[in-house]
């Protein structure tokens, strides 16, 4: 099966061959592919434009546009994907198809989907999996070190799906009874998103398991002041109620 990667560089590996970022032909065919391979719709020449731009197109770009749009077909032809990943004309528009191409971000979000569900169910074997793998891939950026409104809003998305899956995995550990690692996952999820609560919980439960309350009381602490300092806010009712469990614990797990 053919394999595209678009989180931590971009990278296509086809029948006859791979290609990885320097092949591309420079920023825009990198932002282009991924675009469409991202939002896996037809992108009008307007809006592809305006991506690959950054909002701000040359004045030239209808054919700086077809002639990057041709350069990445040929490219696609080269590694032997005739048939499995296409850049067609439609009604005005451009659109990637692929038939039979793993896509790495597809399947972040599918594997967290099914870790997600897991845990509704209660399933922490069946949690760990797939929530392991969906963190691998979702904690990577999309085209790093390049930046537009359109790479700042996958990479939002992404960064939230990959808090969900540090979260997720978190639980899991903390409900199979390893601290240790739900404290480190947890740890994880406070770098993707230092001011959601979920996480800061988490690696206070785990600290908790572990016997320690002076340093679940010491984050707790942190994770107030924190909120207080950069957004204005207290803490939730919930994180409120952790912190009156830990003042009157008595440290032994």
């Amino acid at each position: 099966m053919a394999r595209l990667f678009v989180t931590g560089g971009v990278r296509i590996e086809g029948p006859t061959g791979v290609l990885v970022d320097g092949d591309f032909p420079g920023n825009q065919g990198r932002v282009a592919l991924v675009a469409m391979a991202v939002e896996r719709r037809a992108l009008s020449r307007d809006e592809l434009a305006d991506i690959i731009w950054n909002e701000h197109p040359p004045a030239q770009w209808p054919g700086a546009l077809n002639a990057l749009i041709s350069k990445l077909r040929g490219l696609l032809t080269s590694i032997g994907l005739d048939g499995k990943a296409s850049i067609v004309a439609d009604g005005g528009a451009h659109r990637l198809v692929l038939q039979d191409v793993w896509i790495d971000l597809e399947e972040g979000y599918r594997m967290l989907d099914r870790a997600e569900g897991a845990l509704r169910h209660d399933d922490l074997i069946g949690t760990v999996g797939p929530a392991t793998a969906a963190s691998g891939i979702l904690r990577r950026p999309i085209l790093p070190g390049q930046d537009s409104a359109w790479i700042d809003e996958a990479n939002r998305r992404r960064s939230d799906a990959s808090y969900r899956a540090f979260v997720t995995l978190a639980r899991a550990w903390l409900g199979r009874g390893d601290a240790q690692l739900a404290a480190t996952i947890a740890a994880s999820a406070i770098v993707v998103d230092p001011y959601r609560e979920v996480a800061h919980r988490l690696l206070v439960e785990a600290e908790l398991m572990r016997g320690d309350n002076a340093a679940a009381q010491r984050h707790l602490d942190r994770c107030g002041q924190l909120l207080q300092d950069e957004l204005g806010v207290e803490l939730s009712a919930e994180t409120v109620a952790l912190r009156r469990r830990v003042a009157t614990s008595d440290g032994d797990g």
